[in-house]
């Protein structure tokens, strides 16, 4: 029997080579697209949770899906949710209180880093409120001020003087 172009000498065996390459390419595909259940769209598999119990290794169901759905969920259930949040809260209270001082023990920096980058983002809002607070409150703050400036008048006079000195040494 003569040899054909594929090296095959039977028409069974080039036909399950096909085969073969078919099923790769929609493994390949399957590695690269995915179907979501619900939305019935073709996505890229990285739109699609981690899941070892699926096969692909993802979820059946694409991330925006599952967004919508949990919130449908929370939305629905908001009441028995809150309570179950609240009896939580309540029955680890001290718990919760060891673990965050120890969380803000080691994330130190990471928490002042955090703080300065919202301020820095919120200072035209920050500022807006602290003057309206001024302006409703505006005795209470001036008594405030009289206060600390009795409680520091040493630092005060201190500071002056530091003051005046380097700007005379300007001159």
């Amino acid at each position: 029997m003569d040899k054909n172009s594929y090296g095959f000498e039977d028409l069974a065996l080039i036909r399950k080579r096909e085969r073969e390459l078919l099923e790769r390419g929609i493994k390949a595909e399957l590695m690269l697209f995915r179907i979501c259940l619900r939305c019935g769209e073709r996505k890229l598999t990285f739109h699609f949770s981690i899941d070892k119990r699926m096969k692909g290794n993802r979820s059946n169901v694409c991330k925006d899906c599952r967004s919508k759905e949990s919130l449908r969920y929370y939305y629905d259930n908001k009441d028995r949710i809150s309570r179950q949040s609240q009896k939580y809260r309540d029955d680890h209270k001290e718990n919760r209180r060891l673990y965050n001082a120890k969380y803000r023990e080691d994330h130190t920096e990471f928490l002042k880093n955090l703080a300065k980058r919202w301020y820095e983002r919120n200072k035209k809002r920050i500022k807006k409120r602290n003057l309206k607070y001024y302006h409703e409150n505006r005795e209470a703050c001036q008594a405030v001020r009289e206060l600390w400036r009795e409680k520091n008048r040493e630092e005060i006079k201190k500071y002056n003087r530091e003051y005046r000195r380097a700007r005379v040494l300007v001159k």
